[in-house]
Formats: C-alpha cells, sequence, structure tokens
C-alpha cells in the first residue's frame, strides 16, 4: 500500500483549512485487530509531526505501555477514553499531554470516542507491536 495516499494534506506552507465533509472515505487507515481507525488530516514530510483524527470502537484501544518519539497531544471531541495506567480519562473538551519518552499506556475506550492527536515530532523509534507496515504511515526516528 503506498501510504502517501492515507495523508490528506501534504505540505507544511501556508494556510491549510479541512471539513469534516471534506475527508476522503478511503482515507482512513484502519486497526482492525484493535477496533480502531485513523485519519491523517496533516504530516510534516521532514519532521515527522503530524495532526490525525483517531476513532476507537467500545472497548478497543491500545493493548501495551509504550513510549513516542516526540511529544504527543490528545484533544477529546467525543466520548470517554482512559489510560488505565495512570487513571486519566479523557472526556469531551478535555486535552492530555504526553511527553516525549514518557511511558503510557494500555488504553481503554469506555464509550466510542473520537480524539484529536497531535505529535510535534515522529511517532516511534520502532515499529510497536500493534502497528503493521500498513498502519506505519509515519516514518520512525
Amino acid at each position: 500500500m503506498d501510504n502517501r495516499k492515507k495523508i490528506h494534506i501534504k505540505t507544511p506552507m501556508g494556510e491549510v483549512h479541512v471539513s469534516m465533509n471534506d475527508l476522503d472515505p478511503n482515507g482512513w487507515i484502519d486497526f482492525p485487530d484493535l477496533a480502531l481507525r485513523q485519519y491523517f488530516l496533516w504530516i510534516h514530510p521532514e519532521t515527522g509531526a503530524s495532526i490525525a483524527l483517531i476513532e476507537f470502537a467500545q472497548g478497543s484501544g491500545i493493548p501495551v505501555q509504550h513510549t513516542h518519539a516526540s511529544n504527543q497531544f490528545m484533544y477529546c471531541i467525543e466520548g470517554e477514553y482512559e489510560y488505565t495506567d495512570s487513571k486519566i480519562v479523557l472526556r469531551p473538551g478535555d486535552f492530555y499531554m504526553n511527553p516525549k519518552d514518557n511511558p503510557h499506556g494500555p488504553t481503554m475506550a469506555h464509550k466510542n470516542s473520537v480524539l484529536l492527536e497531535l505529535y510535534d515530532g515522529p511517532h516511534y523509534y520502532e515499529k510497536p507491536s500493534y502497528h503493521t507496515s500498513d498502519t506505519m504511515v509515519v516514518p520512525t526516528k
């Protein structure tokens, strides 16, 4: 699969406006084993910084503790999403920041959840066990 087709906006220059009505239904990246899907709104081609929508079905989540190669930011649009190790629960309007290299997770969606996820650089140092080559759109560091 050509993962470049899974990025809605391919340029970091200038203003960007994306309406939910503009999202390409084929642009979603499915994680069938995890019951979640991700839609990249923007990825910086040089740094790996990104902005994505993530939808978690109720009962799904990230199954293991993990770290990131950059700072991670999450904003809950709808649902209820928990970082089970720290007992932090995100609800609509909540913001979460996880610093680079900080272990966190597993996670659990207690309700169907939609989150806006941002990274200020590459997501991972190496591919985590819950990713496949089809879901690793942002290169590792």
